[in-house]
């Protein structure tokens, strides 16, 4: 499965606030999913995972909030094909509460085509059709020609199969292939971090025709090292890189139609400004979105759009082991603000949050600086199938623009210049007073000089409930 990285509304509720807050965040409701095939015959042993939700009073989807509830928990479905799987009521803040009324789940299974379900919320149980996949089988060796037995297969497209089992020759096979032509990667971790890559197959997968690849060779991949640009001073604090690599650039890697295959992975820079990535795929395109204290990458990417981040773009040869690249950098700015109650005096506790966002090459996006890499996803898929699951999301990090108000005050940085931008407040009881029904106040930054503002409160506008 490929990481959800499109434009989702991460609701992260304020603990406080849902102490505080009437509404019972912590109730689950259960949901009847019945998982048949093409002949209306039940599916047993597909795994359903709920994992995101979209409110009635607003679009987006949201996670829900784990330190509260938990993690959403996978159902296998039984005998006559159903699995019974749960869902927060509510999420959202008490500021912001939404009422639950779409939730989005994945089911999987050995011999079928994953699905991707957004169901709106009724009565009724979610029927989910599945279609029979196609059988693959592949086979790895390494550069002296010793078969590889353990490996990892990833495939282009919002359909890649997860699961992939022994085929008793020392390969890999699936039966949850989708028949279309798809770019697929076989990758081997190594405990010297020195990860084995294949070069990019052309899969073609058809209806009633095996698809067998024997013996593919596997090679180490690029060596990345990286040096920021002189402008910014040493010694480096809190820096790192995100690197996103397509070796065979196509179209947008969620895309339907000649899907990129991609590739995510990312590392500290030491603070003489040097970074190192020790294995990347070989060839194709890498993207590097460099960050630390006070600067950010600069882009050189023409078809950046907005406000969107995109580092800088290089092209990588496949037949050299080694790139060493340089990475321009620009200046962020701060905002220092002042958060007024109603009544004028200091507020003294919530957090404001900004959320300016990076667009990751061939597709997807996410919190400027928020890291992943696609390692994870290769280690879930050589666990046995009964311990497999959505694969994790690294846990979410503190980050500059985001920071908890005292005696009225509270400093944002890390935020990018010239870009529009949007502050929002989680309180207990206070939004910001905006014209904007959310409470979201806008801002644009225009130098590196700390920038001022001083905001006022107000109490939020709930809709009524039915």
């Amino acid at each position: 499965m490929k990481p959800i990285l499109f434009f989702l509304l991460i609701l992260q509720a304020n603990l406080g606030a849902l102490a505080q807050s009437e509404i019972d965040f912590t109730k689950m409701a259960e949901l009847v999913v019945q998982v048949v095939d093409e002949q209306d015959q039940p599916i047993s042993s597909a795994t359903v995972h709920p994992y995101a939700m979209r409110g009635a009073e607003g679009g987006g989807h949201g996670y829900w909030n784990e330190e509260l509830i938990g993690p959403p928990k996978t159902v296998v479905s039984n005998e006559a094909g159903q699995a019974v799987i749960k869902y927060p009521v509510h999420i959202g803040s008490a500021t912001d509460p939404l009422t639950t009324n779409l939730v989005t789940f994945q089911v999987q299974h050995t011999d079928f085509v994953q699905q991707v379900v957004h169901f709106n919320l009724g009565t009724e149980a979610a029927k989910v059709t599945m279609k029979a996949g196609c059988e693959v089988q592949l086979s790895a060796i390494d550069p002296s020609g010793k078969p590889i037995p353990e490996f990892a297969v990833m495939m282009a497209g919002p359909l890649s199969p997860s699961y992939w089992a022994n085929d008793g020759r020392g390969g890999r096979r699936t039966r949850s292939a989708s028949d279309g032509a798809w770019q697929t990667m076989i990758v081997k971790p190594q405990v010297d971090g020195l990860t084995l890559f294949s070069g990019v197959l052309p899969l073609r997968v058809q209806p009633d025709q095996d698809v067998k690849i024997r013996n593919v060779k596997l090679l180490p991949g690029t060596k990345i090292r990286g040096e920021l640009a002189e402008n910014v001073p040493r010694p480096v604090k809190n820096g790192y890189v995100i690197a996103t690599s397509a070796p065979k650039p196509a179209e947008n890697s969620y895309g339907e139609k000649d899907p990129s295959l991609t590739w995510h992975d990312w590392t500290t820079i030491d603070e003489d400004g040097t970074f190192e990535l020790a294995s990347i795929p070989r060839g194709g395109e890498l993207q590097m979105i460099g960050i630390c204290d006070g600067w950010l990458a600069s882009t050189n990417i023409p078809e950046a759009k907005g406000h969107f981040i995109m580092g800088q773009l290089f092209q990588l040869d496949k037949d050299k082991p080694q790139i060493d690249l340089s990475l321009e950098m620009e200046q962020t700015g701060s905002l220092e603000l002042t958060v007024l109650q109603p009544d004028g005096s200091p507020l003294n506790d919530g957090e404001v949050s900004s959320w300016p966002n990076q667009l990751y090459l061939k597709g997807g996006s996410t919190l400027l600086g928020q890291r992943f890499r696609s390692l994870q996803l290769v280690e879930r898929q050589l666990l046995p199938v009964a311990e497999q699951s959505r694969p994790m999301r690294e846990k979410d990090r503190k980050l500059p623009y985001q920071g908890k108000v005292v005696n009225g005050k509270v400093t944002l940085t890390g935020l990018p210049i010239g870009r529009a931008e949007s502050l929002v407040l989680q309180h207990p009881q206070w939004v910001f007073k905006s014209d904007d029904a959310q409470g979201q106040v806008g801002f644009r930054l225009q130098s590196a000089e700390p920038k001022t503002m001083t905001l006022s409160t107000t109490l939020p506008k709930i809709p009524a409930t039915k």
